[in-house]
C-alpha cells in the first residue's frame, strides 16, 4: 500500500515504479495503518489500492502489530526483503542436513559466478574477471590519489560506495554472457540475460537493472543520459561513472590475455593519466605487447572524460614511471617512453 502511494505521486513520474526499492519509513507505516483503520469493513479495506482483497481480514492486527515493533525498536525504516517463509524452511533445513552448511557465504558473489559459468565460451570468463579487476584498480585509483590525498578525486567519483564497486566488479564479470547466443551485438543479448535471469540472488530489482544496463553499454555507443532515466536519480550519475570505468576496463582485455597485470591512476585537477603495468610473457621474459589494448581503450576515452570532466590518456608504464606517480607532481615525471596520448 505504501508502495502504491509512493509510486503514484508527482515526485516519482520519471522513475520506473519497478525500479523502486521497497523500503518504507515509520511515518509511511504510520500513514498507512491510520488508512487501514479508517476503514471499518473487509469490503472498504479491500479497496485500498495496494492490498489484496484476500489480506483484507487480516491486515489490521498485522498492521497495528507492525507500527507496535517499530515503536518498540525505535526503527526510523525497513527494507523488505524478497525472500520469506519458505526460503527460511529451506536454509533451516540444509543447515540441519548438511555440517558442513554455511548460511553465510555471499549469495550475491556465487549467484554471479555461477551465471558467468553457466554463459561460459572459451576464456571468455577468465578475461571477464580479470577486467574485473582492472575495473577495480581504475575506481579505487579515481577515489584516492596515489599520496592518500583526495584533493584531485572527481565529484562523480566521490559518489561511489562499496555497494557500488560490487555492482561494477559484478556487471563486469558477466559482460560477455551473451556470446553464448550470438558474438554479433553480444552486449544486448547481455543484457537480455542478466535483466530476465531468476539466478541472481540477493540483488534487489534495481541493483538487476543496473547489472542490465552495464552490461548492455559497456562497448559500442556510449550511452545518453537518457538511456539511464529510469533509474531513480540518485543512481543516474553514479551509473554513469561506472559506466565509464567498465568500458575502460573491458578493453583493456581486448585479446583475452590478461596482459595488462595492473592499472595505476594519476590525477590532476585537469586531467587522469592512466599508466598500465603489462605482465609479463613467462615464455620471452619480456612485457606483453599491449599496444591493441591501449588502442581499444583509447577508444573509450571520449566518453570516461565528459563523464569525469577531465582530460584522460593512457600511458604504458615500467618501474620509473610507477615510483613517479606517487610524487606531488606525477605529470611532470613520468618518462613517457610508449606516450599514448589522446
Amino acid at each position: 500500500m505504501i508502495h502504491h502511494a509512493v509510486t503514484t505521486s508527482n515526485d516519482s513520474q520519471a522513475t520506473d515504479p519497478k525500479l523502486l526499492d521497497r523500503e518504507f519509513t515509520a511515518d509511511e507505516l504510520s500513514q498507512a495503518v491510520k488508512k487501514i483503520c479508517k476503514a471499518k469493513t473487509s469490503e472498504q479495506r479491500a479497496k485500498i489500492p495496494g492490498l489484496p482483497s484476500k489480506r483484507a481480514d487480516v491486515i489490521v492486527a498485522g498492521a497495528v502489530l507492525l507500527e507496535e515493533i517499530f515503536l518498540a525498536f525505535g526503527l526510523k525504516s525497513m527494507l523488505v526483503s524478497p525472500y520469506a517463509l519458505r526460503e527460511g524452511v529451506i536454509v533451516n533445513t540444509l543447515a540441519e542436513t548438511f555440517a558442513s552448511y554455511q548460511p553465510g557465504v555471499n549469495v550475491r558473489s556465487s549467484s554471479i559466478h555461477n551465471l558467468a559459468l553457466k554463459f561460459n565460451t572459451g576464456r571468455r570468463m577468465e578475461s571477464a574477471q580479470h577486467s574485473a579487476l582492472l575495473a577495480k584498480q581504475i575506481l579505487a585509483g579515481l577515489q584516492s590519489c596515489r599520496s592518500g590525498s583526495t584533493e584531485y578525486v572527481p565529484d562523480v567519483a566521490g559518489l561511489l560506495n562499496n555497494d557500488d564497486a560490487e555492482l561494477l566488479e559484478a556487471a563486469t564479470i558477466l559482460h560477455f554472457v551473451g556470446m553464448f547466443i550470438n558474438h554479433r551485438s553480444y552486449h544486448k543479448h547481455s543484457y537480455y540475460l542478466v535483466k530476465n535471469t531468476e539466478h541472481l540472488l540477493g540483488f534487489s530489482t534495481i541493483e538487476i537493472e543496473i547489472l542490465a544496463l552495464l552490461v548492455r553499454y559497456h562497448r559500442k555507443k556510449a550511452p545518453s543520459q537518457k538511456k539511464f532515466a529510469r533509474l531513480p536519480e540518485k543512481s543516474r550519475k553514479k551509473v554513469q561513472a561506472m559506466c565509464a570505468v567498465m568500458r575502460v576496463a573491458v578493453a583493456l582485455d581486448r585479446c583475452n590475455s590478461s596482459a595488462i597485470q595492473y592499472v595505476h591512476i594519476s590525477q590532476q585537477t585537469e586531467s587522469i593519466v592512466l599508466a598500465v603495468v603489462p605482465a609479463t610473457d613467462a615464455a620471452t621474459g619480456n612485457p606483453y605487447d599491449v599496444s591493441l589494448e591501449i588502442w581499444a581503450a583509447q577508444q573509450e576515452l571520449p566518453y570516461f572524460e565528459t563523464i569525469f570532466k577531465r582530460r584522460a590518456s593512457i600511458i604504458v608504464s615500467d618501474g620509473d614511471d610507477v615510483k613517479a606517480l606517487c610524487t606531488k607532481a606525477p605529470s611532470e615525471r613520468l618518462s613517457l617512453k610508449h606516450p599514448t596520448p589522446v
